[in-house]
């Protein structure tokens, strides 16, 4: 049975980590003939065809172009049965449109939107309601996609993106005592960068504290109203703006994590600040109440509240049996957002699919003359 997994970003995204956790959790089955469709100029394909995972990349700058559909024809029409499962909006349409020319009770169709709810429009309304399944990173997303798009709630299913929690380091103790406290995310309107700024200014007046700065992970339209905020309250000396970094490279030399208020999805850098073993503040907002239990795995607080997230760094800066607390509550949920619990979510969904559909779990068939025509 083939197993297509499409994704046609261009540019780097968060959602393709997980692509490549599926494709090669699907080249080790012996259910599923796997095949990843990408941007043969993306970083996606080169990272696949780095690790030898079977590729169709598209060529053409238009991946949705008739000899692009061509290529893909070629590679579906020899597999009678198909599950093809997107990741973007682009993927989601021509999901929709493979499925269109293949005959009834051929082919599965899921979408997924671990990260972002997508927009609301009328073909990607289309591409949502032919699928069978809409995988979404949390219940926030869902609830979005639903209510912007009039789908059926039985429709989705919450399988968080997960992490590979192998792959980030240990934190690193800073010999000068220095308190490293990250905040990740897009420096965009509204995304909250600006509280953690403010509370820095609260911060600032506490004269009994170690030495500490803030560290503001990510790019974004708001990088010099943040600095111009920074030197206003006297704050800038204590500020660094890194731009876009992996964190599995910085949250290791950090002491505290901070997330966002403005962000909707907080699973990949919360789980990698409990891989860490970082203590986690959190905005006490519906995508993060998924993930977070107050007062054990990370601190609740009010959104866009700086005097709130300034409470919150004090009471860890100052509480170590608190601190180490919350990193024990971290590596202890770890479990239930890894890379491992991910797939094994994502496969049974197929599964219960394929039983929908009284498929066969064998080996995949090849296509009958009769399908000769159909993608």
């Amino acid at each position: 049975m083939l197993f297509v997994l499409l994704d046609l970003h261009l540019q780097p995204e968060p959602s393709q980590e997980r692509v490549l956790a599926l494709l090669r959790a699907l080249a080790q089955t012996e259910l599923f003939t796997p095949l990843l469709i990408c941007r043969n100029n993306s970083r996606l394909a080169d990272r696949a065809a780095t690790e030898g995972l079977p590729m169709l990349a598209l060529g053409s700058s238009c991946p949705l172009h008739p000899v692009s559909l061509l290529r893909i024809w070629r590679r579906l029409h020899t597999h009678r049965r198909a599950i093809l499962q997107s990741f973007g909006e682009q993927a989601a349409m021509l999901a929709r449109l493979l499925a269109a020319q293949r005959k009834p009770n051929r082919t599965i169709v899921i979408h997924t939107r671990f990260f972002t709810p997508g927009m609301s429009r009328p073909m990607l309304q289309k591409s949502y309601a032919a699928a069978e399944a809409i995988v979404c990173g949390s219940s926030a997303i869902a609830t979005l996609v639903q209510q912007e798009n009039g789908l059926p709630p039985d429709a989705f299913r919450i399988i968080p993106p997960g992490t590979k929690h192998s792959a980030y380091p240990e934190r690193v103790d800073q010999r000068n005592g220095r308190v490293a406290i990250c905040m990740p995310g897009a420096l965009t309107e509204g995304n909250g960068q600006e509280s953690l700024v403010h509370a820095m200014a609260a911060l600032w007046q506490v004269e009994d504290l170690p030495p500490w700065e803030v560290r503001l992970v990510g790019s974004g339209t708001m990088f010099h109203f943040l600095l111009d905020e920074a030197q206003k309250l006297g704050v800038l000396n204590s500020l660094a703006i890194l731009g876009d970094q992996d964190l599995r490279a910085v949250l290791p030399h950090c002491k505290l994590l901070v997330l966002p208020p403005g962000e909707l999805v907080y699973a990949p850098a919360l789980t990698g600040g409990w891989a860490v073993g970082l203590p986690v503040i959190c905005p006490a907002l519906p995508a993060a109440l998924e993930l977070v239990r107050n007062g054990d795995n990370a601190l609740l607080v009010a959104p866009h509240n700086p005097q709130a997230m300034a409470a919150a760094i004090l009471r860890i800066i100052r509480d170590a049996t608190l601190a180490a607390k919350l990193v024990q509550g971290g590596k202890s949920a770890l479990a239930s957002v890894s890379e491992e619990r991910m797939i094994a979510d994502n496969f049974a969904l197929c599964r219960e699919l394929i039983a929908k559909h009284g498929w066969a779990t064998d080996s995949p068939a090849p296509a009958q003359d009769g399908d000769a025509g159909h993608a």
